[in-house]
């Protein structure tokens, strides 16, 4: 079938809009598959027949049931790449229907034409999406099988990339629900990435896991950060939408690619917890990578050593002081600032973290447990939600 019912019934509907008559198109059995009038829709239409059987560029019906389930009109072939797909039929008296014949057919085509393409586009994006997934975790991958299934989408997977992972969020200044932002994952966030990525045949993006995933066939990290930059600018600005991410090392080999995602994964994460808008290169953020590999039960003690003397209340407020802390860097007016205290106040909290675990947030090698202990606190609310 040249197009599904769907679109062939939202095209004969804004043609009506513009002529005001009654349209049919009908498939290239010469059944009805859309109709502005819906009690003819699955009914055989014998001028639509006639049309395709012996290939008239026009078929005039001037009364009604001249040929089987046809009314006064009207007919003529729908082309699509050089060959008759099906019919389209405008119902009315021929001398006053027939203006518009030549018309309605030619944006009846560019329609089908522009939807064909839009459906072509739309299955090579989901068999991109499935081999990457694949590509990436599944725990049976078999080289050999991944060069060919890459090869026939025009993918070379033994070329280095660059891992791109970036999250779609609502703006503060905007509702909009979850439904909204993975429509837009799915459809026209793709498009515009692919408008910045397609220069080059080996780039391609993909939704995977409720995020936007971009594979580069750049390695330049200073080159990936601009382009990034310039994506995540126009997303936001166009889509009123917040974006963070994180992106990768270059791969070496083909499974080497799986190293390069959870890279890009670690440094999103770490982006996404900042709270800010921003896409994190993986070696800017080294240490939160080192804290995704130690294990939970090494967690778990560290977390016990450090608030050993704290009430659960008391943990919540040191926590919550170390977030405020790192978001900036240890700028304390900076922090104070952003929860409306005075920076004396938010000295006070950090002079009571060192009271109360006997690690002092100043010194350097004290304050990276701090960090780590925050980080492993906010990754179990994460798991825990």
């Amino acid at each position: 079938m040249f197009t599904s019912s769907e679109n062939a019934q939202r095209i004969v509907d804004e043609m009506k809009e513009s002529i005001h008559r009654d349209i049919n198109i009908m498939d290239e059995h010469g059944v009805i598959l859309a109709s502005t009038n819906p009690a003819r829709i699955s009914q055989v239409h014998g001028g639509a027949r006639k049309v395709l059987q012996e290939g008239l560029n026009q078929l005039i019906i001037s009364r009604p049931g001249e040929l089987e389930g046809t009314q006064e009109g009207i007919n003529l072939p729908i082309c699509l790449r050089g060959r008759t797909v099906g019919v389209i039929g405008i119902t009315g008296a021929p001398d006053k229907v027939g203006i518009f014949g030549s018309v309605i057919k030619r944006m009846t085509e560019i329609l089908i034409e522009s939807t064909w393409q839009q459906e072509q586009e739309n299955q090579l994006d989901l068999a991109k999406g499935l081999f990457l997934e694949n590509w990436l975790f599944s725990e049976t991958l078999d080289v050999s099988e991944l060069e060919v299934r890459g090869r026939l989408l025009g993918i070379d997977v033994s070329l280095p990339r660059t891992v791109i992972l970036l999250q779609i969020s609502p703006s503060a200044s905007k509702t909009t629900r979850v439904e909204e932002l993975l429509e837009m994952q799915n459809t026209r966030l793709l498009r515009l990435i692919r408008r910045h990525i397609g220069e080059d045949s080996q780039n391609f993006c993909a939704a995977v896991h409720q995020r936007i995933l971009i594979l580069l066939h750049e390695c330049s990290p200073t080159a990936v950060r601009r382009l990034t930059g310039r994506i995540c600018s126009e997303i936001e600005i166009f889509y009123q939408t917040r974006v963070s991410g994180g992106f990768s090392s270059a791969s070496e080999t083909c499974m080497d690619l799986r190293r390069c995602y959870l890279e890009a994964k670690t440094a999103s994460q770490v982006a996404v917890q900042s709270g800010r808008n921003q896409v994190l290169f993986y070696n800017d953020v080294s240490l939160d990578f080192a804290v995704q590999s130690i294990s939970l039960d090494v967690r778990k003690s560290l977390m016990s050593l450090v608030f050993s003397s704290c009430t659960q209340e008391e943990k919540e407020e040191i926590l919550s002081t170390l977030r405020l802390y790192f978001k900036y860097d240890g700028n304390v007016e900076k922090a104070a600032a952003e929860v409306y205290i005075h920076k004396n106040t938010l000295q006070y909290r950090i002079n009571k973290i060192r009271r109360k675990t006997g690690y002092n947030l100043r010194s350097p090698t004290e304050s990276i447990l701090l960090y780590l202990v925050m980080q492993f606190a906010s990754d179990s609310r994460a798991a825990d939600g």
